[in-house]
């Protein structure tokens, strides 16, 4: 039996609600409502409409055909009534809730970080920093920074930059140990690894490919430790050429297997794939690509 018009509309702009939230926590927590009322509100709609609308749990949500449908139907009209009745002005402020590798938020992000927050003193900035993927869904993540192909096709992914992989040492160890020749060589070392790439794809540009996978003499999940220990004499280090460019231009580092070339790494924004996106999500995003050439520059910028 169907809902009388009036009370199903009312059903569809909670509905709409819950895919924007992502959630059914998050809408509830947004509305000061019960988890199970807004549950039992979205069952009695899927009741009389006779469709499963989308597959749930309290913390995440993934839409089914007839609820995509159902959502594109009515998104607008939703939109509408929350510009009539005042609740669609989308103010920059509220906490904006961010998921990053440890690594490149403290020693690239930070500085822009600092300046966006004094761009937009409203919005508070909520970083989690963990190297593990996190469900951006279930944690009530608005972004995550990440790096490499994303496989979850529900997010979008906004490209900022890439990261070229090197092998570097410090003049003393190779002073001590002397410099390999050829990737083979690199048994033979103390070899320092670091998250996210344990092992190494090699290519010289005369089309020689060499894999490293042999054993570590250090592994660490934090990509600053592991710059330390290289410039202490600690090894050789394969890690993006970014993040130790300041030891390379000081001669605290220098290349090792120099014309033999390493991964690039793709680092991206993911956000949710919705067409209106938050003004908080949409002014952090445009801020990043914004400053992003200098991001990702392995020249200084002269002020």
């Amino acid at each position: 039996m169907r809902e009388h018009p009036g009370s199903e509309l009312e059903l569809i702009y909670l509905f709409v609600q819950l895919v924007d939230a992502g959630s059914l926590s998050a809408l509830a927590m947004r509305l000061d409502m019960p988890v199970a009322t807004v549950s039992r509100k979205l069952s009695r709609l899927e009741q009389s409409r006779g469709r499963q609308l989308l597959m749930r749990s309290t913390r995440k949500i993934r839409l089914t055909e007839e609820g995509m449908a159902l959502y594109e139907r009515y998104r607008a009209l939703v939109s509408a009534v929350d510009t009539l009745y005042g609740g669609g002005e989308d103010l920059l402020e509220g906490t904006l809730r961010i998921a990053a590798p440890i690594s490149i938020v403290s020693m690239i992000f930070m500085k822009t970080i600092n300046e966006f927050r004094r761009t937009y003193p409203g919005i508070r900035l909520h970083i989690t920093q963990k190297n593990e993927v996190v469900d951006l869904i279930d944690k009530g993540i608005d972004i995550a920074i990440v790096g490499g192909i994303q496989p979850d096709s529900s997010w979008v992914a906004v490209p900022l930059g890439t990261l070229d992989y090197r092998l570097v040492a410090s003049p003393a160890y190779i002073e001590a140990r002397g410099k390999p020749q050829h990737p083979s060589a690199l048994a033979s070392h103390d070899i320092i690894k670091v998250w996210p790439l344990y092992n190494w794809s090699l290519r010289h540009p005369q089309g020689e490919a060499f894999y490293y996978d042999g054993p570590a003499s250090l592994t660490l999940t934090d990509l600053q430790g592991a710059i330390s220990a290289c410039v202490d004499d600690g090894g050789i280090l394969y890690g993006p050429e970014l993040f130790f460019k300041q030891e390379l231009q000081s001669g605290a580092l220098v290349p090792v297997l120099g014309d033999w070339v390493g991964e690039r790494r793709r680092i991206s924004i993911l956000c949710h794939q919705r067409q209106q996106q938050p003004a908080k999500v949409k002014a952090f995003i445009d801020f990043m690509k914004s400053r992003a050439d200098g991001l990702f520059s392995m020249t200084d910028a002269v002020d």
